[in-house]
């Protein structure tokens, strides 16, 4: 009797230690992402508005958006540059600014990216109107530049060269009067573990690249970046609204 009580007393104990490993397995946290975008309306400043968006990831998308914050991409003149009817005039100045996305987005939303992230795609757009005929550096980045060549009177060149195993990438549209008023827009972008390829547009006229290149790899620590510079080259003109997007699938 003295026995058997000692055997199950013994049961009961190894039973206990044992109770931990038993527990069920935990489902896993979904995987977290990101999206932002920076926009320039050169209404009453030269500062660029930042929008970050975060929420589940699946496949490479943003499934669902769970919170949203904004911050401010600070932006000072350097030569001659003014604020005009919703415009940034250009007259041989040109802008500099500082984007820290790693910080904010960690500050903001408790998120830590790469210092060298990966995106799928990338959309530029701008309104110009150029009175030099050259070629204008518009967005000079790092890992993104975007240059629109007023050179010709009767024809534009539009280019890009993005970080992403490609080179530099450009289209040409004639019939296209660099000193009048014009959308231009550009968007790189990849298919979900598919090709890439490049869109160009010109208000309406569009032309797309043969499919080529990787996802575009972009630094999420303190940068600086220029708008209306390249070096010793200037844009010279009227700026409209400016949007850098980046994405990780095609917009």
């Amino acid at each position: 009797m003295q026995f058997t009580r000692s055997v199950l007393w013994l049961t009961l104990i190894a039973l206990a230690l044992l109770a931990p490993l038993a527990q069920p397995a935990q489902a896993q946290k979904p995987e977290y992402g990101y999206l932002w975008s920076l926009e320039f309306d050169f209404e009453h400043n030269f500062n660029g508005l930042l929008t970050i968006e975060v929420g589940p990831w699946k496949n490479g998308d943003l499934v669902a958006v769970d919170a949203t914050s904004k911050a401010t991409v600070p932006c000072k003149r350097v030569g001659i540059v003014y604020l005009k009817s919703g415009d940034a005039v250009f007259d041989g100045g040109h802008l500099e600014c500082e984007l820290n996305l790693g910080a904010i987005i960690l500050a903001n939303h408790g998120l830590v990216v790469a210092p060298q992230d990966s995106y799928g795609s990338i959309l530029f757009r701008t309104d110009l109107e150029s009175t030099a005929a050259n070629v204008a550096p518009i967005f000079t980045h790092p890992d993104a530049r975007y240059v629109v060549d007023f050179s010709q009177t009767w024809a534009v060149t539009v280019a890009q060269e993005l970080e992403n195993n490609l080179g530099p990438q450009q289209a040409f549209f004639p019939g296209v009067i660099g000193f009048s008023r014009n959308t231009y827009t550009l968007e790189y972008g990849c298919v979900w573990l598919g090709p890439c390829n490049s869109t160009f547009a010109v208000g309406p006229s569009i032309q797309v690249s043969p499919p080529g290149g990787d996802r575009i790899s972009f630094a999420t620590t303190p940068t600086t970046f220029m708008i209306g510079r390249d070096g010793g080259t200037t844009f010279r003109g009227r700026m409209g609204a400016l949007l850098i997007d980046p994405g990780n699938t095609v917009h």
